[in-house]
């Protein structure tokens, strides 16, 4: 099912009547890749408009045409995200689920996959798919608002969870707000006798920043609640970018509260909080391709590629 909605919502993008963005037509300097890719009403600072459409689907990419994301870190998969947009409707396919990466939501594991796939650089897997679908409310000088819409499917679970978000500017204040449903799922062991098990769990995150010339910042906050567990997960991101010409400059701190174990030293340690650092750097190589280098954007101090195309 969500495969025929991600059709029908790409055929909407696609075959819109919306006016063309200006950017369409003239070659301005403010519309060069890498200042596309903040073109947003919260959330600017992040690295990519998946990025940001994975927390709040109302900050989804609304420039017209089709872009694809692919990011690659040695012995992984290939991430890919699609998004498409007309001037005031966007949207983006998510390959694959941001948990338990640096800007993505934390979920249980086993503890020695947890590990193990820190110990070996491997990104976590949760075989999910996302859409997210956002629309321009209204835009004034100072004030606007967009709406998103996400569903999310894990298909091992195979139900389809909805979310939804909004985003906004008031004054020189960027705010956002989401709220959704998802899954997450941990295989059992018949050789020790534990049982499969998933879980339905909610999701709510909260952005506020502003932006001051080509500076931008952002407060962003995660918050979960699982059925497991005693406490709830939250997770703070202080993220900032610079734009300089064709060149962006992303740094980010993350502050993560939560009863899981953390990977420290190379080992499991049971400690409540703990923090990481994230940077990258992208360059518009004209006008339809953005290159660009991560690092620990999959929380594994790994250094990750980064390649956004545009049609």
């Amino acid at each position: 099912m969500i495969r025929l909605l991600t059709l029908i919502a790409i055929s909407l993008l696609s075959s819109s009547s919306y006016a063309i963005d200006i950017c369409d037509v003239l070659n301005l300097k403010n519309c060069s890749g890498v200042t596309k890719q903040g073109r947003r009403t919260s959330l600017q600072s992040l690295p990519s408009p998946a990025t940001s459409a994975m927390l709040n689907p109302a900050t989804t990419s609304f420039d017209r045409g089709i872009g694809v994301e692919l990011i690659h870190q040695s012995g992984n998969n290939l991430v890919w995200n699609l998004a498409s947009g007309t001037g005031k409707l966007g949207g983006a396919l998510i390959s694959s689920s941001l948990e338990n990466s640096f800007f993505g939501n934390r979920v249980s594991e086993i503890d020695n996959d947890y590990l193990e796939r820190n110990l070996n650089k491997k990104q976590y897997v949760t075989k999910k798919h996302s859409l997210a679908l956002g629309g321009k409310l209204f835009r004034k000088k100072h004030v606007s608002l967009d709406v998103g819409l996400m569903l999310k499917r894990h298909t091992k679970i195979g139900r389809i969870n909805p979310g939804v978000g909004a985003s906004g500017q008031l004054g020189p204040f960027r705010l956002g707000a989401a709220h959704y449903q998802d899954d997450f799922y941990l295989r059992g062991n018949s050789l020790d006798g534990t049982e499969s098990y998933s879980e339905r769990f909610m999701v709510s995150t909260y952005s506020i920043g502003t932006k001051i010339y080509n500076f931008s910042f952002d407060v962003g906050a995660i918050k979960t609640r699982y059925k497991r567990d005693e406490k709830d997960t939250e997770i703070f991101i202080y993220s900032g970018s610079y734009i300089y010409k064709n060149i962006m400059f992303n740094l980010a701190h993350r502050s993560e509260k939560s009863p899981a174990p953390k990977f420290i030293d190379d080992r499991l340690e049971y400690r409540e909080e703990t923090s990481n650092i994230f940077a990258g750097i992208q360059a518009s190589l004209g006008k339809h391709l953005i290159l660009g280098v991560n690092y620990n954007y999959f929380l594994l101090q790994e250094v990750s590629f980064l390649a956004t195309i545009s049609l």
